[in-house]
């Protein structure tokens, strides 16, 4: 029987080619269609330093002191944004002057929520709040993409003495504690100092982390397909300390409440975006912790009109959160006698 004729070795190799392209831009149209990765939709900036901040040693970055108009690109106009000194964004037209230490200090930490990103100063939540209590004295320092642990951070540096500590906590505070690529990924080589700072729980103790953040690759910018596989290589890489990312916020918010405490003040954690599950669990944990909270459990919390385009929280939403954190917690006896024996060991 006569053999068949077999095809010369550059058609093979044609076809083969020919089939490995196909099947890449198969797989590239699959991966658009279903858009992945959602990171593709990133600011090529991401990375860069933005004016109104400034780099820290210990937080990584900080507020930068200054007045500044900002535009976005989702919105018409500008926004005002003025900054005081301590990483601070402002609660009134003037900064406190010296003789503000007589009255009650009542402090706000948090992420972009707290700060009002895209937000002039007098929609912001803090500011909203200074104004429905002249009385006291209210210090936004909110800031940008902040994890827990860096508000954390912010209250072992800035609460000193008896205040009112508010924390707003958000359920994707959990990944940035633990450093997950989606808070890590940068499209620039971060520069001038800045640095993403997490902790990990080692044998029950945080250990302070840093890292430069994680670049996306050249080709990921371009082919989809070799962005699934930084995605996974970065997955995989993160794994070991991401899977216990709940107890690490959890052991975060008992260390700051402790640090409260000690100094004679009120610590509260603001429960807002989180879906049910968590919402229960972190209720079910704060309460065994006596550690007191204001649950944000509202159906306005689910309307988009009250958000902006990006989801943060628009004046009106700021608006309701000031009533729902009604009465305000205010350390009233502000003298260094107002520490019980217990706060201060």
């Amino acid at each position: 029987m006569a053999h068949s004729k077999q095809p010369r070795r550059s058609v093979l190799v044609a076809a083969r080619l020919i089939t490995a392209v196909v099947s890449l831009a198969g797989a590239e149209a699959m991966l658009w269609f279903g858009g992945y990765p959602r990171w593709w939709a990133m600011d090529p900036q991401w990375g860069t330093t933005p004016p109104e901040y400034q780099s820290d040693s210990i937080l990584g970055w900080q507020n930068r002191a200054g007045r500044f108009n900002l535009a976005w690109p989702d919105l018409s106009g500008t926004t005002l944004v003025t900054n005081w000194s301590q990483g601070r964004r402002a609660t009134a037209e003037q900064e406190p002057a010296g003789d503000a230490a007589n009255r009650p200090r009542v402090f706000s930490f948090g992420d972009s929520f707290v700060q009002g990103y895209q937000l002039s100063d007098s929609e912001t939540l803090p500011w909203i709040v200074q104004q429905r209590h002249p009385d006291v004295v209210v210090s936004n320092f909110g800031t940008g993409d902040y994890a827990t642990y860096q508000s954390y951070l912010a209250i072992k540096r800035w609460v000193h003495g008896p205040a009112s500590v508010y924390h707003l906590f958000n359920a994707f505070h959990e990944g940035r504690n633990a450093a997950d690529p989606n808070w890590l990924r940068v499209y620039k080589k971060t520069r001038g100092g800045f640095f993403f700072p997490y902790a990990e729980l080692v044998a029950g103790d945080l250990q302070a982390r840093k890292s430069p953040g994680n670049l996306v690759w050249y080709l990921s910018r371009r082919l989809r397909t070799v962005a699934m596989i930084q995605d996974y290589r970065d997955i995989l890489e993160s794994y070991g300390r991401v899977r216990n990312k709940r107890q690490l916020t959890q052991t975060l918010l008992m260390k700051m409440n402790q640090i409260v405490r000690t100094e004679a003040g009120k610590f509260t954690v603001i429960l807002f975006d989180m879906s049910p599950p968590e919402r229960k669990d972190y209720r079910k944990f704060l309460e065994s912790q006596s550690i007191s909270f204001v649950d944000c459990d509202r159906p306005e919390l689910q309307d988009k009109k009250l958000r902006l385009p990006d989801g943060h929280p628009s004046q009106a939403l700021n608006e309701l959160l000031a009533q729902w954190i009604e009465p305000l917690q205010v350390v009233m006896d502000y003298s260094p006698e107002a520490r019980s024996v217990p706060e201060r060991r």
